[in-house]
């Protein structure tokens, strides 16, 4: 011990470099076990330091079980087990390569997302909803209510009444920072009704993954023009159904009022679960929005999930679910396993915001937005790609989905639009079963994507397509 050299000079607290030498003396076995350390009054002697600064050495050293205390005698070193696994390193260049070709794939418009319109959102009164919380102290240093705040709850419920049609308690609302991750609560309570699921064939690969980790068995069901093939659904065997029938993602299908009703009776039939994800059912340009399903549910056997995150910024992360009475019960019985992910304080501004009429007047304002945006691209699709492509799904939702008249197949379109700097999305990939013959198509998201450039960001597309 008499070798240690101390730095008073150094940023390191003496106290920090005693302890590190020693715990290197041990690590690299210069210090074996039962070996005594020197008493705190010897060391500090020899040291020229204060007993208080070996103490909080010996102190950390303890804590961590590098050494023991002999109880009235001095410190002894523990047993020290040295690690034999071999951790695989992964090359620092290999590593830096990869980071500099994601840098150098810059993307100039990204068709593939379907995040807000920079501008379409007041952010500054937003703010000032915040501030009116933040006055409310007592209610921010608690982890909130399992099911979200009450008030939140309240305004979801008049809210999917008066725009959806759906008759809900305040009491059935769960609140969650995002679908998925009510989907994660959601597939805890279904485990002990089925182990298989159908899911609509192509459609919501994420909500498939979720329920895949939660070991189900997913069933892949076709789509028709009117919604998913009841008629597999039938000979499935299955007894839950996840369903987004009033703007199916991604073909845009709406489904028909016979169907829902033909839905409704097979879960009444085989005792089931409709789970309804009512996908960006805000954005309808033509008519009135199309009812959900759940407002037909007499049941009680639909599950309702509905996200604010096309009509409010997706980072502030809240999104709803209502659950049928069986359910719901299963959720309370066991409401320790279910905290409450979801920011108290964003809750309480949003349902502030709702009761001020603050979000009908934002959808309106984004609906009348992202109308001109969806007519702004058909044009210039129209205009510059022409007879080279087909154009569906102009009267809701936030994209279009091109049929690209090519001999390339959809995963080359992509990768010649992404070379360009566009980001785009094969349709392709939200089939689980084998995609049609017909596997050219492409989705065209166009929120993001500013006013002004969507002409230019449309021949970008032509010159990575066509040349």
């Amino acid at each position: 011990m008499e070798l240690i050299q101390l730095d008073a000079t150094s940023r390191n607290p003496l106290y920090m470099q005693l302890y590190t030498y020693i715990k290197q003396a041990i690590e690299q076995n210069r210090l074996n076990e039962g070996d005594k350390l020197p008493s705190i009054r010897g060391l500090a002697a020899s040291l020229s330091i204060s007993k208080i600064t070996v103490e909080k050495a010996y102190q950390q050293l303890m804590s961590e079980g590098y050494i023991l205390n002999g109880n009235r005698s001095r410190y002894l070193v523990n047993k020290f087990e040295v690690m034999t696994i071999k951790r695989s390193v992964v090359p620092r260049q290999i590593c830096d390569t990869k980071q500099q070709s994601k840098k150098n794939q810059k993307i100039l418009y990204d068709f593939a997302s379907g995040e807000m319109d920079i501008g379409g959102f007041d952010f500054s009164l937003w703010k000032r909803y915040i501030n009116k919380v933040l006055l409310d102290k007592e209610r921010l240093v608690g982890y909130g209510h399992v099911q979200g705040e009450a008030e939140l709850r309240a305004e979801i419920a008049k809210y999917i009444r008066d725009s959806r049609g759906v008759n809900a308690q305040q009491e059935q609302i769960i609140i969650g920072p995002g679908v998925q991750s009510l989907l994660n609560t959601l597939c805890s309570l279904l485990k002990s009704e089925a182990s298989s699921i159908a899911f609509e064939d192509p459609g919501f690969k994420n909500g498939r993954r979720i329920f895949a980790n939660y070991a189900f068995t997913i069933m892949a069901i076709p789509m028709k023009k009117d919604g998913i093939d009841i008629n597999q659904l039938l000979h499935s065997g299955a007894k839950l159904a996840y369903v987004s029938p009033s703007h199916q993602f991604p073909t845009g299908y709406i489904m028909s009022v016979g169907k829902r009703v033909q839905l409704l009776n097979w879960a009444e039939r085989v005792n089931g679960i409709i789970i309804e994800d009512d996908y960006d059912s805000e954005f309808r340009y033509f008519g009135r929005p199309i009812p959900a399903l759940k407002g037909l549910d007499n049941g009680e056997t639909v599950v309702y999930l509905g996200s604010l995150s096309k009509v409010i910024p997706p980072s502030i992360r809240i999104s709803y679910m209502v659950l049928p009475e069986k359910l719901l019960m299963g959720f309370q019985q066991n409401a320790a396993l279910y905290n409450q992910a979801t920011s108290t304080l964003e809750q309480l501004a949003l349902a502030q915001f709702m009761a001020d009429g603050c979000l009908e007047r934002q959808i309106r304002r984004l609906r009348k937005l992202y109308y001109g945006k969806k007519g702004m691209l058909v044009d210039a699709v129209k205009g510059i790609l022409g007879n080279h492509v087909e154009i569906e799904g102009t009267e809701s939702g936030l994209y279009i989905i091109l049929t690209i008249k090519s001999k390339l197949e959809a995963k080359q379109l992509v990768a010649q639009a992404l070379v360009k700097g566009c980001r785009v999305a094969s349709l392709q990939d939200y089939y689980l079963q084998k995609t049609p013959e017909n596997t050219s198509r492409i989705l065209l998201y166009f929120s993001k994507i500013p006013a002004s450039e969507i002409e230019a960001a449309v021949r970008w597309l032509r010159d990575a397509w066509f040349g």
